[in-house]
């Protein structure tokens, strides 16, 4: 039924059926949201130049839709891409073509190569002992896949969103200050933000929480030109009432900057935040789920 390889290089043909699948794929799950690889990637990061990426092509061999019907010929049916990083751990991804999900192309796949990440060469020979995979949107297949090979999830995000107007019209909302990053630097709390700038809500003059924000618009069908918080944190005293004013005061960042929607990701497990998102108007939009092979859990 099908055939794989790992390839370090694309023919021609190959590139350009490869295109088409991966386009045609991104096209279908852009609405859910679910895992996309694009073509331009995959040829950046064909080895020698970037040794740690492995890319398996899988082909759909000839196969008949009717009782005596032609064969339909072999094609590309999909692609899995892994980088590895030099402790073993991999990022793995894989895309079917629409036309040709729900045939067990995955399972079948797995069936074959294993999952096996404990010997010297670890998965597959790729050297990955951990692999890590994101499903997006909570693939349904995934689900299936990782209960076939008993795979465990080990964390769920949720994607959340709300408008930039406040929920009550007569608030005002919290003013937070723009403020460079290495001004704060000796804040603990905030040693593992990535920004050159953060919103800094203030009490008294001292940080008591802070936020960053990707101004790269995107459209949502529901709340239209949106925005993104891609850090929020705050001092570990803080309430749910500093929580709160934190993400209503980004919000209204937001809304200066003429975005009508903001996304927050928050652990599905982390109540307080949860809550705070919650009641200052978020709503689900998405889960993703993460599963990992091999390695601590």
């Amino acid at each position: 039924m099908i055939e794989f390889e790992w390839r370090t290089e694309l023919s021609d043909a190959e590139l350009a059926e490869l295109t088409d699948v991966l386009t045609r794929a991104a096209h279908f799950d852009a609405a859910p949201e679910y895992n996309t690889i694009s073509v331009e990637e995959i040829i950046r990061s064909m080895p020698p130049s970037y040794p740690r990426a492995h890319h398996l092509l899988i082909w759909m061999l000839p196969y008949a839709t009717a009782l005596g019907g032609p064969e339909h010929p072999k094609r590309i049916a999909g692609v899995l891409r892994l980088v590895t990083a030099p402790d073993g751990t991999a990022h793995a991804c894989l895309v079917i073509d629409p036309q040709l999900r729900s045939l067990g192309i995955s399972t079948l796949l797995f069936e074959r190569i294993g999952l096996d990440c404990s010997g010297p060469e670890g998965w597959a020979g790729t050297g990955a002992h951990t692999i890590i995979a994101w499903a997006r949107g909570n693939h349904p297949a995934a689900g299936r896949l990782t209960r076939r090979f008993l795979i465990p999830r080990t964390r769920r995000v949720w994607k959340l969103i709300r408008p930039t107007s406040p929920l009550d019209p007569a608030a005002v909302p919290p003013v937070l200050e723009p403020t460079a990053a290495g001004e704060l630097r000796d804040v603990p709390w905030l040693s593992d933000v990535d920004a050159e700038t953060l919103y800094v809500l203030r009490d008294g003059g001292e940080p008591t929480g802070a936020a960053a924000l990707d101004f790269t618009p995107f459209e949502h069908l529901e709340f239209g030109k949106s925005a993104s918080l891609t850090a929020f944190r705050v001092a570990p005293d803080a309430t749910v009432r500093t929580r709160r004013a934190l993400l209503d005061g980004a919000a209204a960042v937001a809304k200066a900057c003429q975005f009508t929607g903001l996304v927050a990701y928050v652990e599905s497990n982390d109540s307080e935040w949860v809550t705070s998102c919650r009641l200052t108007g978020f709503q689900h939009d998405r889960t993703d789920v993460c599963f990992q092979v091999g390695g601590q859990q």
